[in-house]
């Protein structure tokens, strides 16, 4: 791929993330009041809206305002801006990692700017179990980053690791 098809792919791909986002979550503040539970797929999946300060799974939502801001937002974009320019300057990245640059930018910018939005919060609102065992709350964003990071980490596993001058080919 050239650079600029890796860019188009990714930023189309990062878009679609955002617009699927935050549309449900527009949705879901709309239909929902705040600490309504609907139970679907006999309660395996739970819709409840709620805002989290902190990130996946909450991690994080006991920090200072100012620690949290610094964390999550200037870090969170240090972080996209650090994916981006890997995606701009690895000429021989595949489908698999441009897809998975995807995923995470979508993901994390879409949750960036609830953070900006919404005093510091991100809007949650999936919770997937069985019984006792149950996820955290969290939003499709979460899903696109979680994928992203997944399919980086097969393609790492598939490829498996490369010794100092040999051949990549």
């Amino acid at each position: 791929m050239t650079t600029k098809q890796r860019v188009a792919t990714a930023l189309l791909g990062a878009l679609a993330w955002i617009i699927i986002d935050q549309a449900t979550k527009a949705m879901f503040k709309q239909i929902l009041t705040p600490g309504e539970v609907v139970s679907l797929l006999s309660g395996s999946l739970l819709v409840l809206p709620t805002y989290n300060h902190g990130a996946f799974l909450s991690l994080g939502a006991g920090m200072s305002d100012a620690t949290r801001n610094i964390v999550f937002i200037y870090g969170v974009l240090a972080i996209l801006v650090g994916l981006f320019v890997w995606l701009l300057r690895s000429p021989r990245l595949g489908r698999t990692e441009v897809i998975a640059a995807a995923c995470i930018l979508g993901g994390g910018l879409s949750n960036l700017f609830d953070r900006c939005v919404y005093d510091g919060r991100v809007f949650d609102f999936l919770n997937i179990g069985i019984g006792q065992l149950r996820t955290g709350v969290f939003n499709v964003a979460d899903i696109g980053i979680m994928l992203g990071v997944a399919l980086i980490l097969f393609r790492g596993v598939k490829r498996g690791p490369t010794l100092p001058g040999a051949s990549t080919a």
